[in-house]
């Protein structure tokens, strides 16, 4: 035998034992996954104590609050919430809520005076209504009707500042109502803001002196969200917010990783998801958006036209795959011939 061949046998045990823990500490988001035909790789398998979870990650969405306004969504990542484990269904955004673990979204003021007219404010009688809204340096500006008896035109600059249990405070620097100064008319009789805004019936609002404060998981329109901010601040001609980062956010770094080719996207992972008639189990569902070259237009209560104007692929680790045209490039739906309808 060899001199050398002790030591050769030393080197290939050390060498397979290097490989064997390597393999061991990267565990299983480091090992490969089968891919279907068309080379797509198959989900790392969830972790057993999330394997019942559904998870959800949006990159570059326009998400509608209503026809014409948009939540700007940079990135929202979280874990999809139902009760006593039913199936989140996208077809109804009530089904669900989403714990956010990570986010960034921007508003700007149109966009803002859609969700404050459609959702904090859509309710019969409501104090506030008709508004507009705009940024102005670090502040916003909104204007309306202020209901008091008759209908009065205002306008309020406001600076919004995060409060320590995650609302949002807007404090007035500037209030014109009837085009006069309204800070020195209310300081004159008396009176401040609360005084002549009851928001009691109002979605996440409330008034607090004279400054008026928003809940950020409350305005906003199915799905809920369970989040807290890390900061909001004017930038530009938008409202941009951030939320929290939680430790929960690191299972997308490891497990819930969609194919980023394309950088506009909706992804779900894992859990039960039903849409239209069909349910997946151990959900893969990733919906692109079909122009890359802007961010994806997506109406969620409205996303079956979406689909059936789209294409679809499953793979053969049961995924499912979907490319969407933005919303605001649909055709309108043709109105269907009184004659034909019977």
């Amino acid at each position: 035998m060899s001199r050398d061949a002790p030591a050769t046998r030393r080197r290939a045990l050390a060498a397979l034992t290097t490989i064997v823990l390597i393999g061991l500490v990267a565990g299983p988001a480091a090992q490969t996954t089968d891919a279907d035909a068309h080379g797509v790789p198959g989900p790392t398998p969830l972790p057993r104590a999330f394997a019942d979870s559904t998870w959800i990650e949006m990159r570059n969405v326009l998400l509608h609050i209503d026809d014409r306004g948009v939540i700007r969504i940079e990135r929202l990542r979280g874990q999809v919430m139902t009760d006593s484990g039913a199936s989140a269904i996208l077809d109804d955004a009530r089904s669900f809520a989403i714990r956010v673990t990570r986010g960034a979204t921007r508003m700007n003021g149109d966009d803002l005076a859609a969700l404050l007219n459609s959702v904090v404010f859509a309710y019969e009688g409501a104090p506030l209504t008709r508004l507009k809204a705009r940024m102005e340096g670090n502040a916003v500006v909104l204007s309306g009707k202020m209901r008091k008896g008759v209908n009065l035109p205002f306008s309020i600059t406001a600076t919004p500042t995060l409060e320590p249990d995650g609302r949002v405070r807007m404090h007035p620097t500037r209030t014109r109502i009837l085009g006069i100064n309204g800070a020195a008319l209310m300081k004159a009789l008396g009176l401040q803001l609360d005084d002549l805004l009851d928001l009691k019936k109002s979605r996440g609002a409330v008034v607090d002196g004279n400054d008026i404060l928003l809940d950020p998981t409350q305005i906003l329109p199915p799905p809920r969200i369970e989040a807290r901010l890390e900061s909001i601040a004017v930038v530009g001609d938008e409202l941009v917010q951030t939320f929290v980062t939680t430790p929960l956010d690191s299972i997308f770094e490891r497990y819930v990783r969609p194919d980023s080719t394309h950088p506009n996207f909706v992804y779900f992972r894992g859990g039960r998801l039903r849409f239209g008639k069909l349910e997946m189990i151990d959900a893969d569902l990733h919906i692109v958006d079909g122009d890359q070259s802007d961010p994806f237009d997506l109406y969620l209560a409205k996303y079956n036209r979406q689909l059936v104007a789209g294409t679809s692929r499953n793979l053969e680790t049961y995924g499912l795959r979907v490319t969407m045209p933005d919303f605001e490039d649909l055709v309108a739906p043709k109105e269907i011939p009184v004659a034909a309808r019977r």
